[in-house]
């Protein structure tokens, strides 16, 4: 691409300035956070004096570095559309840019293991840092599937979850122990839509145990935090537990740190130099999904009824553009019933709230192999339910009791539904602002901090596009932070999981990393990890 030899030496020439430059930064950044926190403690105005005069050097470092990037860009003779891209900093190890939904499902990651080779050692070592006994508590508790094989529930999804499976009265350490034996020993009652995640971030936990011996810190309190609350605050440990365990893997020397009744950071990190890491994860599902879910579950069994008294079986299509309320169940019911009387029921008759559409089908429906029941495999065929990528935004059905393997579906009968109002996507959209909002007030005066943030990602393409570009968008332009702290890095966390064919976990991790525009410190993203639950950001399942 550089034309003549003398383009050449003076790209040359700018590339070892840079170095000289970058060495320059490295070293003066130890020097910069000490003396921030020495100022932010003292508050005497001689640290004032030295913490701006290093920020000076600091400041000057970095414009100069600024200069020479820019000549280096120009020096290079590449196009500006081929810098920009080079310059994008979303995109994974295969040179694919995930950011949307779409490029997130099976067909288009790679798979880079699986959990089956390692669950069985990841039981074991897990059990052995629990208290002796505690994992066989609350016996009764149930954690399968069998009041959906018995008949005595319908299943419902939404954003790819099974309520019951997610708020499960079993403590959460529990249910991800007993659903992973589940799965191992292949129980005919296994909750594939629990395992998703659980067996997964079992796997992940129990391998990486080895590597929190080398990290400081009262890492028994930590693991201890397992045992106590359970719900959302297991999966925010095991975060905790797992970034640490990364970092120590990728050769830094990092530490757990007490908490306090005050501000109260997870890991403390010594190098490349001394800064705190934050971790927060979001819970899968917010208040307004779970009162969403159980409106539309109220439909479904009001229209359940109705529609067995009429003998329909199929499909029924609801696309709302208002938010549900119970007083709109009665007339979207007998709208949904009377679609069978359309002449062409399957095409979406429009009404004030929405449309409705029906797709009839046989009382006993034939399928094309063996599968277990309400397997993806079987929603799939039956429903035309994608839980790769679902293109609704729930899924609420039925069919008749039966074993555990099936080979036909008798009287199956679904509610698929969107909900494409203003209000109900703006809510359904909620952005981990907040949640980086709660990392930034942990964070110590004076620090430097890198932020972890989790969520759960299932909804259709959409809402989850909405989302990420909402949340980028608005770190971007409309976030501030106290002057007292610095966060040059930040990841964020995608996780896809999501049982395929007959009900296997499968999961995606999907991380963007967020690089600070003021003071940013590109560099630093390749110091620390940017997948936490598997190997690869972007990529499918386990590898080891």
């Amino acid at each position: 691409m550089i034309e003549d030899e003398q383009q050449q030496e003076n790209f040359q020439r700018l590339i070892g300035e840079a170095t000289v430059l970058q060495r320059e930064i490295d070293a003066l950044l130890p020097a910069l956070a000490a003396t921030r926190r020495n100022y932010m403690k003292s508050r005497r105005d001689a640290d004032r004096v030295e913490m701006e005069r290093v920020q000076g050097l600091a400041d000057d470092l970095a414009e100069r570095h600024a200069s020479l990037s820019d000549d280096l860009s120009k020096a290079s003779g590449l196009s500006d559309e081929i810098l920009e891209a080079l310059d994008r900093p979303l995109v994974p190890l295969d040179s694919k840019n995930r950011l949307h939904r779409a490029d997130l499902n099976g067909a288009e990651v790679k798979t880079t293991g699986s959990v089956d080779k390692h669950l069985a050692d990841a039981i074991e070592s897990v059990e052995k840092i629990l208290p002796a006994g505690w994992s066989q508590a609350e016996a009764g508790a149930p954690h399968r599937l069998d009041a959906l094989f018995s008949g005595a529930e319908c299943l419902s999804l939404v954003k790819g979850l099974r309520p019951e499976s997610e708020m499960s009265p079993l403590h959460r350490m529990r249910q991800m122990l007993r659903v992973s034996r589940d799965y191992l020993s292949d129980q005919p009652a296994y909750d594939h839509f629990a395992g998703a995640l659980l067996v997964p971030q079992l796997v992940q936990l129990g391998t990486r145990l080895p590597a929190l011996a080398q990290v400081g810190g009262d890492v028994s309190a930590r693991l201890g935090k397992l045992t106590e609350s359970g719900g959302a605050s297991t999966d925010a440990t095991i975060l905790e537990l797992l970034v640490a365990a990364r970092c120590a893997e990728m050769g830094r020397r990092i530490e757990f740190l007490d908490e306090t009744q005050e501000r109260s950071p997870d890991i403390r990190c010594h190098d490349p130099f001394p800064l705190l890491i934050e971790c927060k994860r979001k819970r899968a599902l917010s208040d307004y999904e779970i009162a969403e879910e159980a409106a539309m579950r109220a439909i479904f069994l009001a229209l359940e009824r109705e529609a067995s008294a009429k003998g329909l079986t199929g499909r029924f299509d609801l696309q709302l553009n208002v938010e549900v309320r119970p007083d709109l169940t009665p007339e979207i019911v007998a709208r949904l019933v009377s679609q069978r009387l359309a002449a062409h029921p399957e095409q979406a008759l429009q009404y004030e709230w929405g449309t409705v559409a029906y797709h009839p089908m046989p009382r006993c429906v034939s399928l094309p192999g063996v599968t277990r029941l309400y397997s993806p495999n079987m929603l799939s065929y039956v429903f035309d339910w994608d839980t790769d990528i679902p293109t609704w935004d729930g899924i609420v059905c039925h069919v008749a009791p039966g074993d555990a393997l099936i080979d036909q579906v008798r009287d199956p009968i679904a509610l698929v539904w969107n909900n494409s109002s203003e209000v109900a996507l703006r809510r359904r959209a909620w952005s981990p602002l907040d949640l980086f909002g709660d990392a930034m007030n942990q964070i110590t005066p004076g620090e430097f901090a890198i932020v972890y943030l989790a969520y759960h990602e299932g909804a259709r393409a959409e809402i989850a596009d909405r989302r990420v570009l909402r949340f980028l968008a608005k770190t971007k332009d409309e976030w501030y932070h106290a002057a007292s702290i610095r966060v040059p890095l930040s990841f964020l966390i995608r996780l896809y999981p999501r049982a395929l064919n007959h009900g296997q976990p499968d999961l995606i991790e999907s991380t963007v990393p967020m690089c600070s525009g003021s003071y940013g410190y590109p560099r630093l993203a390749d110091d620390f990890p940017k997948n936490v639950f598997t190997n690869s950001p972007g990529y499918r399942d386990i590898t080891l």
